[in-house]
């Protein structure tokens, strides 16, 4: 398959949608505005002048509409109704996920979207894998988005460093204030339901920095985005439908067709691991604690276990972050998670810890428990290296 042609047809349905949809909303708004003309037809005065407007500008819509979806009247008798359309796309963006380097020289550019955490780069490893197999690893850009206080110590160094490795330029993003900041201005945590942190301090900020990364191409076409995500389908539910490239509506536009890439989604914990071993890639010590994810510290989707344990590492390591969130959570009188507040998390760590001690670990326990021994000590042999 043509990569470049597949891509110029998922963009042809993706704008005959678009036609179709604004063709129905006109026709829409146009038996609307027949409809208010017909009931102020027996009353005269401004009110029937106003709905005899409404119907004139409605009926150039209507025209404007079926303008834009004349052309792409051959397409839509290929592919008829919208189900058809989108399994369309999705067919042929699978096809493209099969051959990653004919996809990469397909691209105009790469973002590699970086958490630091461990499934982040490994994702960053295997594109740096299949550009340099293509002979383009000039197109590819590492970004990361700053949380602030909310992350633990040394995640954003450690996301400009496995940039730094392979020579790929590293774009911060920061949002002012952070994830306590927008805390602290809406009154309220988030929650699964309104998962604001993702969407104010990660989705939002980038689309301007891919905005000026397409006008710095100075292309005088579409430029083809492939926005790089360390996703994995064993992770959730939900992140098992997705699928491993998929068209981003929100972000794609007339100058831009941008695809979300989730390149690793079918691997498991194990063999994510397995990759950071045998490529000796870098990770976060605070795997090494026996938390499984690089989150915030306190994250709103992590269970009580999870919480109590993120607690007394803070402690461990002489953190701060009990306090501000505790203050945080009085001050704004809404609690953590529903039916959990966070000072009853903190006097439960404290507990623990006065039982059972502080918290310890040591440097490679996180290979440790995937891989075994000789594995970690292999490992941390090459890395000092």
């Amino acid at each position: 398959m043509n990569a470049t042609n597949a891509l110029r047809t998922v963009d042809m349905i993706r704008r005959a949608t678009a036609s179709v949809s604004g063709h129905r909303a006109a026709w829409r708004e146009l038996h609307e505005a027949h409809a208010a003309q017909t009931l102020l037809s027996y009353d005269a005065g401004e009110a029937c002048e106003a709905a005899q407007r409404s119907t004139f500008r409605s009926e150039r819509r209507l025209q404007l509409a079926a303008s834009k979806l004349h052309p792409w009247r051959p397409l839509l008798n290929r592919y008829p109704t919208e189900h058809h359309r989108r399994n369309a796309t999705r067919n042929l963006l699978e096809h493209l996920a099969d051959d990653d380097v004919a996809l990469i020289k397909a691209a105009d550019i790469v973002v590699i979207q970086t958490s630091a955490g461990k499934d982040s780069v490994v994702a960053l490893h295997r594109v740096v894998a299949a550009a340099r197999k293509a002979g383009c690893m000039h197109k590819l850009r590492v970004m990361h988005c700053d949380l602030g206080q909310a992350e633990w110590p040394g995640v954003r160094q450690l996301a400009r460093r496995q940039a730094e490795r392979y020579g790929i330029p590293f774009i911060l993003v920061q949002s002012e204030g952070g994830f306590l900041g927008m805390v602290e201005d809406r009154g309220l945590w988030p929650d699964s339901a309104r998962r604001l942190c993702t969407a104010y301090l990660k989705r939002d900020p980038t689309g301007p920095v891919i905005t000026k990364l397409v006008e710095g191409l100075g292309l005088d076409r579409q430029a083809v985005v492939l926005n790089v995500m360390g996703v994995r389908g064993a992770e959730s539910r939900s992140r098992a439908r997705k699928s491993r490239l998929t068209l981003d509506d929100r972000t794609t536009s007339s100058n831009r067709l941008v695809l979300t890439w989730n390149i690793i989604h079918e691997l498991s914990e194990s063999q994510v691991w397995r990759e950071i071993a045998d490529h000796v890639l870098e990770y976060h010590p605070i795997y090494d604690t026996g938390l499984q994810r690089l989150s915030c510290v306190y994250c709103v989707l992590a269970g009580p276990d999870w919480l109590v344990l993120a607690t007394r590492i803070c402690f461990a390591l002489g953190l701060p972050h009990p306090d501000l969130y505790t203050a945080l959570e009085r001050q704004i009188n809404h609690s953590f998670k529903q039916n959990l507040t966070l000072g009853g998390v903190v006097a439960a760590a404290r507990m623990i810890d006065a039982l059972d001690g502080p918290r310890t670990w040591s440097r490679g326990d996180a290979l440790r428990r995937h891989l075994g021994p000789s594995t970690a000590d292999a490992y941390l042999a090459k890395l000092a290296v």
